[in-house]
């Protein structure tokens, strides 16, 4: 969906789901688009920073297929919970290592959440000028029609939260531009309380900097905890989210100075 505020504001786009086992990114889309339509989002809490002036690109599930065929959340399972269902289980009953390539549905007992329904691994499409899957077309042309600029796409992982500078096609400007924006994030949840990974990785293998290439927009990664007990973060469903917000919630803060 699009979100009109100011035409002369800057535009932030927000994706989910791009993989189908992360679904803490549809949940926060949700709950953005419940904040500028009310301005609260589904529990009642205000987001401030969040503010109706701007304009806003939302795609909350941009894997449908992935997202329909793995479970809502792992919050209070285990790490080997969520490794059945990431990448998937072959037919001898073996996780699947994917790497960085597609797979064979028909070789997989549970075709994982990375991949579209034809065995895509759709956040590793790195080539402006090939892109096969027709979920990141379609993704970039929707973006790409309403001139981002910062797109913030929502990951996860078992760790503590984490941002990520995609680097691939991304020149030295931008790269910089990335690495203060999320040092600015990292202070202000440090400042709150909340405990970031200080590191930002820079990643040359995601379909992410597509949103530089073919969209013009700085591109940002933010990898959130699944919830799971046995991680150094094993955070609530509330706290998952609340940590989704309060980065869109700075990044709206970097566009309105």
């Amino acid at each position: 969906m699009k979100y009109r505020g100011q035409s002369d504001m800057p535009t932030l786009a927000v994706i989910g789901g791009i993989h189908g086992h992360e679904a803490q990114g549809p949940a926060a889309c949700f709950n953005l688009i419940s904040v500028l339509g009310y301005g609260r989002d589904l529990k009642g809490t205000p987001w401030p920073d969040i503010v109706s002036e701007l304009n806003y690109v939302i795609v909350p599930i941009a894997n449908p297929d992935a997202r329909g065929r793995v479970p809502n959340s792992f919050v209070g399972l285990a790490t080997q919970d969520i490794l059945h269902y990431d990448a998937g289980m072959n037919l001898a009953g073996e996780r699947h290592d994917p790497g960085d390539v597609d797979c064979n549905p028909d070789e997989m007992m549970i075709l994982g959440g990375l991949f579209n329904d034809a065995g895509q691994h759709i956040n590793r499409e790195k080539d402006p000028e090939n892109v096969r899957s027709p979920e990141i077309r379609a993704l970039m042309a929707f973006t790409a029609d309403h001139d981002p600029d910062i797109a913030l796409e929502f990951h996860a992982h078992s760790a503590p939260p984490m941002l990520i500078a995609p680097g691939n096609l991304v020149p030295d400007d931008v790269r910089a531009q990335q690495q203060a924006i999320c040092g600015r994030i990292t202070e202000r949840a440090a400042s709150e309380g909340i405990q970031f990974q200080e590191q930002i990785p820079v990643s040359d293998k995601l379909s992410t900097s597509l949103y530089y290439s073919l969209c013009g927009a700085t591109p940002i990664l933010y990898e959130s905890p699944q919830g799971v007990l046995d991680s150094t973060a094993p955070w609530s469903h509330e706290q998952i989210i609340d940590g989704c917000m309060f980065v869109t919630s700075c990044l709206c803060r970097e566009l309105t100075g």
